[in-house]
């Protein structure tokens, strides 16, 4: 249950990748875990023997209460450590009732190492993560000024000029090395089995070694862009065949992972020292740490209780979207000739939150207002003047939650790219109009942000794919409150899945100007079909 819960995470999102491989790496540790160790038998405790009923039934009980909020909150990641925290004191408990706590003891940094592998609160992860970004960028700006390199910095993108802009993402931010470093010091520290002391002094070596490759990392892909080669960095290098070598930008990470990893492995080793070193791989593998016999009564009530938890938590939701009706898909059209569009790019850091099925990003610009490119002679769009953006992502009934959107918002991400907002006010919930798509009433929340004196809004709507008989859509509020998430599951609230559309209008004097323009862009190029 928990691996299915966390898996969606570990395949999306590149920093929590490791999550595959860690179950197998504490299967390894329990299975060293004092390997040749007698214990000898002393007079058992008041509670062996009476743990599995005095906390495993009560633990049970909640295995479907937990799954049933599950069902409306997928995305929880508060969930993900009550899950983890239930299935690892279930463990423990057939442990304790045999042995004791004299050897159950040794069992807890191997299934406690597996909370590596849990994604941190997502409140923390983000904060954590542009904290990294905004430090990263503020040294390599400094550094390139050094080197009396053209550079400013606007929230996290650095501005090189003539060379156009480097954005500081998620990967480049450090924060992916600075996980890996604590799963591999973590992992050494038990394997060459330093005191605690050693241990806590590796963490901390680790930290440093993955924040100093990354910024060797961020600070060498900066330089190659004021050097005028920003191209070669998303490019791939070269292909044979349908392979592709892959680009600069990717390589480089693949680098700065593995000279963190060798790091921490000849530092690690070298503390140990010695050519007889005492460590886990020297260590005969003890199989009967795996064995645990709780109570039959104990093992069916555990058996029924997880697959009680499937079963009601689908009977629940779908009993009560019986009565939802599909609405017909969201599109939007920017085909015709009309206009000039471009396709952009979209970070691996927003496709690792938001877990879309599929997105794109667009931008486009009447033709009209366009300036022509004299190198190519072809038109492109004018920064200048008015212009348009989109965002578009789809999820899939079941995929991550609508939840996810509240936290993921306009004046939560675009501040960082060095706009101010205007409107609403921090704090404050954002103004919702509703915009009139194929006879049918869509509701979009508008934002209003400026930079050097030029304004942008920002419409954001999300479409389900289920409604409420004669309800319109409703963009998910306080979606990452405890009661919300509760209320949801209980009323059987799902996830349903949807359209995530984001229309961003530059250069526009004022906000009854971009409602305006929205509506008329809703005529022309939004449709439900």
């Amino acid at each position: 249950m928990l691996c299915l819960q966390l898996s969606i995470t570990w395949e999306t999102n590149q920093q929590y990748a490791h999550g595959f491989l860690v179950p197998f790496l504490c299967f390894y540790l329990l299975i060293k875990s004092h390997a040749n160790q007698v214990y000898e038998k002393g007079n058992p405790s008041f509670l062996q023997g009476k743990t599995w009923w005095l906390f495993g039934i009560p633990l049970l009980l909640t295995l479907p209460f937990i799954w049933l909020v599950r069902g409306a909150n997928s995305d929880w990641r508060l969930l993900n450590f009550v899950l983890f925290g239930i299935i690892f004191f279930l463990t423990l408990i057939p442990y304790y009732d045999q042995c004791g706590w004299r050897k159950t003891r040794n069992f807890l940094f191997p299934l406690l190492f597996f909370i590596v592998c849990i994604p941190w609160p997502l409140s923390t992860d983000l904060k954590l993560t542009q904290w990294f970004q905004e430090k990263i960028s503020s040294i390599i700006v400094d550094i390139l000024l050094l080197l009396e390199h053209e550079s400013s910095l606007q929230g996290t993108i650095i501005d090189v000029g003539v060379f156009g802009q480097i954005g500081i993402d998620q990967a480049c931010s450090g924060i992916n090395g600075l996980q890996a470093s604590l799963v591999v010091t973590l992992f050494f520290g038990a394997y060459y089995q330093f005191r605690w002391l050693n241990r806590i002094l590796i963490i901390i070596s680790g930290a440093m070694i993955a924040i100093g490759f990354n910024l060797l990392r961020a600070f060498s892909l900066a330089f190659i862009k004021v050097k005028g080669k920003g191209n070669l960095l998303d490019q791939h290098l070269f292909s044979i065949g349908d392979w592709q070598f892959p680009s600069l930008h990717d390589m480089a990470g693949w680098i700065e992972t593995g000279l963190i990893f060798i790091t921490i492995f000849l530092l690690a080793r070298s503390a140990r020292g010695g050519v007889f070193m005492g460590m886990l791989g020297n260590q005969k593998s003890n199989l009967a740490n795996l064995k645990s016999s709780p109570p039959i009564t104990f093992s069916f009530l555990l058996i029924l209780s997880v697959i009680s938890s499937f079963l009601y938590s689908e009977y629940h939701f779908h009993s009560r979207e019986k009565s939802l009706i599909i609405s017909p898909n969201l599109k939007l059209n920017t085909s015709d000739k009309s206009i000039v569009s471009e396709e952009k790019i979209i970070s691996n850091q927003i496709a690792a939150q938001l877990h879309y099925e599929s997105a794109q990003s667009i931008q486009w610009q009447e033709r009209l207002r366009t300036r022509l490119d004299p190198l190519s002679q072809t038109s492109e769009i004018n920064p200048n003047l008015e212009y348009w953006q989109a965002f578009k992502a789809n999820w899939e009934s079941g995929g991550a939650c609508t939840a996810v959107l509240s936290t993921h918002s306009p004046d939560s991400c675009l501040p960082l790219t060095g706009l101010t907002q205007i409107n609403p006010p921090q704090g404050k919930d954002p103004q919702v109009i509703k915009v009139n798509v194929s006879g049918k009433d869509i509701s979009f929340e508008v934002y209003e942000f400026s930079q050097n004196r030029r304004k942008l809004f920002v419409f954001r709507c999300f479409w389900p794919h289920l409604l409420p008989p004669g309800q319109t859509n409703q963009f998910p509020q306080g979606g990452y409150s405890f009661n919300g998430r509760i209320e949801a599951a209980i009323k059987g609230r799902r996830n349903v899945g949807g359209t995530m559309l984001a229309l961003a209008l530059a250069n526009v004097d004022s906000p009854e100007t971009a409602i305006s323009k929205l509506r008329q862009l809703a005529d022309r190029r939004l449709s439900l079909e």
